[in-house]
């Protein structure tokens, strides 16, 4: 029989972007390092009933609610009472606040106080209001981040110095091992030019519901910098990525001569992100607080010198392998740009750091901090079979 019962809130599986990306890439790991440990995971949906399909210790649960407060706060706490559950995990950022379950929760970000000008006034109202009770009732948090550990004690009174920064890490499909057919075939299919610049961008809030627009991608910024870049003689296109990024800069005044070397490719799936990191000869990230940014960590996984800003947590998750950029400086990206494009002993120098900064951000890792969270709550049965220790949960925060 399972030692511990975990109870996970799934709903965040549905969701795309990086908080998606986040929870489909944790789960399988902390199913496949404890395998003792009996997994029910509430969902919202059947979309991600055979997610985990795999993992003989998963069990999924479809609980449909009215809506998502009353899921998180009355559905998910009475499933778990009656499903017998030791602890409520969230990989996102809410718990039942009257479950009497140990709960733990992550930290996902800072930008709702860094920049509130980027929301809408109910998330921010939503955030100060149920993030600080969130933290209060949760037994142990994680972080993302010790950037976004640091803003939520300079901007909120929250309390944060129990939490254990768990970081993130990269699906298995990005990597800097290059298949040519495949490089080929995704050129082809995107009418990519033989050199560019890739960023990877956020113009809108959500790409499956109501659109509300999103200024914290600074995409104004990034295509004024790179007028200037190529004003100056520099040679490579732009390739964008991201949700309607073209309708959101026109909208904002931006002429057809402006965008006449930039390329918009609209969304490109997970399964084939790598592709553009690869087939890239630097990639570029102007927006202005990144809480983690798993495109960062996409970039140098896959070998693709990146320049980033010097905001929020973006330093921190690039470990010394990017050029550093003020986002909201137009003249300094700019000059970026010629720097890193005009040289490729700088760009070997950054692909090889960057390489090798990725090696030590993994989904095992997090993983394992997360699992260490979770012993200290409820211990498993078999302590010296444990995966994580005491010990390493120390080493960890």
């Amino acid at each position: 029989m399972p030692g511990r019962t975990i109870g996970v809130m799934g709903r965040v599986l549905d969701q795309e972007g990086g908080l998606g990306i986040y929870a489909r890439c944790l789960l399988p790991e902390l199913l496949r390092q404890d395998p003792n440990s009996r997994y029910v995971i509430f969902l919202s949906t059947e979309e991600s009933r055979d997610l985990l399909r795999r993992f003989p210790n998963a069990e999924p649960h479809v609980l449909p609610a009215r809506n998502k407060l009353y899921w998180d706060q009355v559905t998910v706490a009475l499933a778990a009472r009656r499903l017998g559950v030791d602890l409520i995990f969230n990989p996102k950022f809410s718990i039942p606040l009257l479950s009497g379950r140990p709960c733990v929760f992550v930290q996902q970000g800072s930008d709702w106080y860094v920049n509130p000008q980027n929301y809408e006034w109910w998330d921010n109202l939503y955030m100060r209001v149920m993030l600080p009770l969130f933290s209060r009732k949760a037994r142990r948090t994680l972080a993302i981040s010790q950037a976004t550990l640091d803003d939520l004690a300079k901007y909120t009174n929250i309390d944060v110095s129990d939490t254990v920064v768990s970081y993130a890490g990269v699906a298995s499909n990005i990597t800097a091992e290059r298949e040519p057919q495949a490089l080929a075939r995704f050129r082809a299919k995107h009418r990519l030019p033989e050199r560019f610049i890739l960023t990877v961008s956020r113009a809108y809030h959500s790409a499956q519901r109501k659109v509300i627009p999103y200024p914290g991608g600074n995409d104004e910024t990034l295509i004024r910098a790179y007028g200037r870049y190529r004003e100056r003689g520099g040679a490579l296109p732009l390739v964008v990525v991201g949700f309607r990024i073209e309708e959101f800069l026109r909208k904002r005044g931006f002429s057809d001569r402006e965008l006449a070397d930039v390329h918009f490719l609209g969304l490109v799936p997970n399964t084939e992100i790598h592709l553009a990191y690869q087939s890239a000869e630097c990639f570029v990230l102007a927006s202005l607080c990144e809480s983690f940014g798993i495109k960062i960590l996409e970039a140098l996984a896959t070998g693709c010198p990146a320049i980033l800003p010097s905001t929020c947590a973006s330093p921190e998750i690039a470990g010394g392998a990017a050029r550093l950029i003020n986002p909201r400086d137009e003249e300094e990206i700019a000059v970026a740009l010629a720097e890193v494009t005009g040289s490729e002993a700088l760009r070997r120098i950054m692909r090889e750091k960057g390489l090798q900064r990725a090696q030590a951000l993994t989904w095992r890792e997090t993983a394992r901090r997360t699992l260490a969270v979770f012993d200290e709550i409820i211990p498993r049965p078999a302590a010296a079979d444990a995966s994580v220790s005491g010990q390493e949960l120390s080493q960890a925060r």
